[in-house]
């Protein structure tokens, strides 16, 4: 008599368990939004003299160069030694289409004294110290960075 009694607790629990693994997969199924696209990869090797784009020796300033990356790369001095790359891609959105810029609405390679790369689609805004961190916006996530070393009078951009 015991036998009949543990089986449909076994099988009430079993029932239970599939039902909770159900709705997880359909729960973690159902999170496709626009958070989950990222920055494809591009091979990035590039060398910028700093004769010719002195504005880069100057604290604080950036340049974008937009046929560098994958959207864009947007170099930032940060002092002499010291410099940060990133794609000019929003990883919120994901697509060529959706760049950051620093200067809006400028075109070509761009000089910028603006610490802050705004979107042109979702309107996220990401800090270019440090890690290109968003500060407003939908995004969550840091713009993709490249590594930068510093070599006498040139940068070397590249992942």
């Amino acid at each position: 008599m015991n036998k009949i009694r543990t089986i449909p607790k076994m099988l009430n629990a079993r029932n239970i368990s599939i039902a909770l693994l159900a709705l997880i997969v359909i729960g973690f199924s159902g999170c496709s939004d626009n958070q989950n696209n990222f920055v494809p990869y591009t091979k990035v090797d590039k060398y910028i003299s700093l004769v010719n784009y002195n504005n880069l020796m100057i604290s604080g300033n950036s340049m974008t160069f937009p046929a560098e990356g994958y959207a864009g790369l947007i170099v930032i001095c940060v002092n002499d030694q010291q410099y940060f790359a990133y794609d000019a891609c929003c990883p919120y959105e994901g697509t060529k289409l959706s760049f950051v810029e620093t200067n809006p609405g400028q075109s070509g390679t761009v000089s910028s004294s603006n610490p802050v790369a705004t979107c042109k689609v979702c309107g996220s805004q990401y800090i270019l110290f440090n890690g290109g961190y968003p500060i407003k916006g939908p995004s969550t996530r840091n713009l993709k960075q490249y590594a930068v070393t510093v070599l006498d009078n040139r940068l070397w951009i590249h992942n």
